[in-house]
């Protein structure tokens, strides 16, 4: 191993117990590519050993002189033996004339985190509404909201004073409501009064008319 290399050997150690099982460190011996790993740890993420040469990449890297325009290169994706997503950096080890020396490398395995991704993405997966769908569903924090919100839904944005509308109007807005399950909940009907400007006996008149025209 290169001289200048010896002091990285301790980094292996230390960035892959603060990373832990699933990040592969690599550190790289150029003046033998074709057995350039002299430190490695959790080898098992890439199925390599000391002595395995350095990866098609890292001569790709290399052979494009990439050191001189970057200190170092992340977040690159690779594929592991076994099938798996790695995500990777390196940084470029050079000595004190600017020359490439060695390559100190992480290998992130990231299949664990794929398939945890996947598990939340089909918790939190919803259809997607339509142009011409609402929300389907609020949360509200009391009658008085629910009232407000079933209302929004029943009414066109430039319906105007509630309260000015005719008697037919009402009704219709009342059966729409009925519709929606809105008096299903206790207390919805005097919010609704007051908001259509009617007293309560008047919305319970209002229902029982809609009844008998369904009957």
């Amino acid at each position: 191993m290169a001289k200048d290399l010896e002091s990285y050997k301790v980094l292996v150690d230390f960035l892959a117990d603060y990373l832990g099982e699933n990040t592969e460190v690599v550190l790289h011996d150029l003046s033998d590519c074709q057995s350039s790993i002299v430190a490695i740890r959790n080898g098992d993420i890439s199925g390599r050993e000391l002595g395995a040469p350095v990866t098609d990449y890292g001569l790709k890297l290399i052979k494009n002189e990439a050191y001189k325009e970057a200190p170092y290169r992340v977040n690159y994706r690779g594929m592991s033996p076994r099938g798996n997503i790695i995500r990777s950096a390196t940084y470029f080890i050079k000595d004190d004339d600017g020359e490439l020396i060695g390559l100190l490398c992480l290998n992130m395995d990231c299949q664990k985190f794929a398939e945890a991704r996947d598990i939340l993405e089909s918790l939190i997966t919803v259809e997607p509404l339509r142009k011409d769908e609402e929300t389907e569903e609020n949360f509200n924090i009391n009658v008085k909201e629910l009232v407000i919100n079933n209302m929004s839904r029943v009414l066109p944005s430039n319906h105007g004073d509630l309260r000015k509308m005719g008697k037919q109007e009402k009704i219709e807005v009342v059966e729409r409501l009925q519709g929606l399950g809105t008096f299903m909940v206790k207390g919805t009907i005097w919010h609704v009064a007051d908001m259509l400007g009617v007293s309560v006996p008047t919305v319970y008149r209002y229902l029982a008319t809609i009844k008998k025209e369904n009957e």
